[in-house]
């Protein structure tokens, strides 16, 4: 570092100083602090607002019989654990589908072949009634 460097470091930490000396005189000391504090530790108002409030013990047992993230976690993987996972929905839905589609082919064949009994059953009462009209007429 030449001289003009460290002049110019000098002259920096000299208006640094400067600045700090204008504002020191205004801040607060400790012992005006906890003069400011004192009278607040002793009224009766100060008591009475925090005496409601919990204490760290209060706070402590509070809290114990919750469930921590850990157990939260492990319960809600034990609840899903027996439930169907997407791909098992969709092969039952496939399932399903190709028995629909089965279904639909069976009542299909079913009702063609009621309609050939009910042909039969229309050909047989179609020629009992032709020979009961024959036999009385002779």
């Amino acid at each position: 570092m030449d001289n003009a460097d460290v002049a110019t470091h000098l002259e920096n930490l000299d208006h640094r100083v400067d600045r700090i000396e204008q504002i020191l005189p205004t801040l607060a000391t400790k012992d005006d602090l906890q003069r400011a504090i004192e009278p607040l530790a002793t009224t009766e108002e100060l008591r009475r607002a925090i005496e409601p409030l919990a204490t760290t013990e209060e706070l402590r047992r509070a809290i114990e019989p919750l469930a921590t993230k850990e157990e939260l976690h492990d319960a809600i993987q034990r609840a899903i654990e027996p439930l169907a996972t997407k791909a098992q929905v969709a092969a039952v839905d496939g399932r399903l589908a190709a028995l629909d589609a089965a279904l639909d082919e069976r009542l299909a064949q079913l009702r063609m072949a009621i309609e050939a009994q009910r042909g039969d059953i229309q050909l047989l009462a179609d020629h009992v009634a032709h020979l009961s009209t024959r036999g009385s007429s002779s």
